[in-house]
């Protein structure tokens, strides 16, 4: 199989370098091993500008004309990565979904920045999962940490360029986030882990050194906004700032409210200033009580500053969804089928017993995810029964997907197109609602890696 593979990938890229030389085209393609759909997205800045359909060799492939040179993206399940493109390159990918990222290959004209890209993806996460073992170190021992690193990076980018000769400048300015941010996050959330490894009551005087980098800094590079180092580095500054905030001012302390603000003055970026506000309501939505829920003040600096519509409808709905089932009410009955498309309710389902209903879809976890997390769930709390319910519009055959089949069938279902359910699921996102019982809702909702799930169904299992 891997010669023919091989032959595949010779002949195509022969077809595409000459066309290349005649038309300027770029070409764009690849082969998934076990896929997880029927096509790729291909997305600029987070929004998807092709799709891309496998063929029965599950290979794509497209030709564009008039390319622009830049970071793109294409998303196969829920698995994403980066693809730098210029006019004239002819880039394919080869992957195997069970392993994305570890398996990713880049051949043809353009791959070896490509190839240097993701390497250096990898061995940032490596490292930087490494380096936080260090935060209990002292500023000048952090900072040699942090120098040696990039040292390593930069000697990785000097051997790549000595065999690239042809690197243009943009690609030179993303390298620069790629190398030098994920090192600058790290000096960002410094405060706070030094703070907690060491158990202080206050955060460390830190030099006006430490952060000399930020005068080259800018908040408001929209062409990165959707490269995670650059994004990862812009929340991480604005945490630090809000985290002093809150030391310095005892009428400043909610965290949430403080690093809204401190975007609402410093990013002048509209549409950067918009995907930041909706990050930080949402992230503090899911994090904020044990059972989801928005502050009214901070959801009125959202709506307040937010000018994107199609947020502020995502956030409102999210908010409405979470008000829909209240605690210690009774669950509202719904239709549901299961996967032989008879038809049952809730109520008929968990009547007796306790119960954690989670809706799931693939657009925001992994099969992988949800199976090994419903698996565990299932055997560290035996006296709570665990309802799955899948909401996505175009439903997964849980007896066709490998992965889903490991989860428990009789206790699967879908919803139909009028149940009431689809009140409180307007904005799609994946939720858990826990039942005690006598069908009082003892927690409306919560999610699936919630850190404070634990302890609810914990609550649950000894009533």
């Amino acid at each position: 199989m891997k010669y023919l593979v091989s032959f595949f990938i010779t002949i195509l890229f022969f077809s595409c370098n000459t066309a290349e030389t005649k038309s300027g085209s770029t070409y764009f393609g690849g082969e998934i091993v076990n896929p997880r759909s029927k096509f790729v997205l291909f997305l600029k800045d987070d929004k998807v500008i092709d799709t891309l359909f496998l063929n029965t060799e599950n290979r794509f492939l497209k030709k564009y004309e008039n390319f622009k040179e830049g970071l793109y993206t294409f998303k196969h399940g829920l698995e994403f990565q980066y693809v730098y493109l210029e006019p004239a390159d002819s880039v394919l990918v080869r992957l195997n979904s069970w392993d994305f990222d570890e398996s990713l290959v880049y051949s043809g004209k353009g791959a070896s920045k490509n190839d240097f890209l993701i390497n250096l993806f990898l061995q940032n996460e490596k490292e930087e999962k490494a380096m936080y073992s260090y935060f209990n170190l002292d500023e000048p021992k952090f900072e040699a940490k942090l120098d040696s690193l990039a040292n390593k990076r930069i000697s990785i980018y000097n051997s790549f360029t000595s065999n690239e000769l042809l690197v243009s400048e943009e690609f030179i300015d993303l390298i620069d986030i790629a190398i030098y941010y994920p090192l600058y996050r790290l000096k960002e959330v410094y405060p706070y882990y030094y703070k907690k490894a060491h158990q202080l009551t206050n955060l460390p005087s830190i030099s006006n050194d430490f952060y000399s980098f930020r005068a080259e800094i800018s908040l408001n590079e929209e062409q990165f906004l959707s490269f995670y180092p650059y994004q990862n580095y812009v929340v991480s500054y604005l945490y630090n700032i809000a985290n002093q905030l809150k030391e310095s001012n005892t009428n400043k302390d909610d965290l949430t409210i403080n690093v809204l603000n401190v975007i609402i003055k410093n990013i002048e970026s509209e549409e950067i200033k918009n995907t930041l506000l909706k990050r930080i309501i949402i992230n503090d939505f899911l994090k904020s009580e044990n059972t989801c829920t928005i502050n009214n003040e901070k959801l009125a600096i959202f709506l307040k500053h937010c000018t994107n519509k199609e947020f502020v409808n995502q956030v409102k709905n999210l908010v409405n969804d979470s008000k829909y089932v209240e605690n210690h009410q009774q669950l509202p009955n719904f239709n549901i089928v299961n996967y032989d498309n008879i038809g049952t309710d809730i109520h008929t389902i968990i009547k007796n017993k306790k119960s954690v209903i989670y809706f799931w879809s693939t657009e925001f976890m992994s099969t992988d995810y949800l199976v090994s997390r419903v698996r565990f769930l299932e055997k560290k709390y035996p006296k709570i029964q665990f309802i799955g319910i899948q909401m996505q519009p175009a439903y997964l055959n849980i007896h066709n997907e490998p992965k889903l089949k490991n989860l428990n069938s009789s206790k699967q279902y879908k919803l139909t197109s009028n149940s009431y359910a689809n009140n409180f699921l307007t904005s799609h996102y994946p939720r858990i609602i826990i039942i005690d019982d006598k069908k009082l809702v003892m927690n409306g909702f919560t999610y699936l890696d919630s850190k404070k799930l634990g302890q609810e169904l914990n609550k649950i299992q000894k009533k």
